[in-house]
């Protein structure tokens, strides 16, 4: 494997990361301060991701989170 190529890959996980990261955060917020609507919006744009991202699982930690 090129040198570039791992790089490309570990470059690609990190954003995966910090996009699910960002979801976490962005929906802790808005169950925590009761905004109903903004939970629906996270849980649609975290939708709509995991359909552009095959195999990456945001909708489950946002699950986790609201069970918890």
């Amino acid at each position: 494997m090129s040198l570039h190529l791992l790089s490309d890959l570990l470059d690609s996980h990190d954003a995966t990361q910090a996009a699910v990261l960002n979801f976490r955060t962005r929906y802790e917020i808005a169950l925590s301060t009761g905004d109903e609507l903004d939970v629906r919006r996270v849980e649609a744009a975290a939708a709509v991701y995991e359909l552009r991202n095959p195999g990456v699982r945001v909708l489950d930690e946002l699950d986790a989170i609201q069970a918890a």
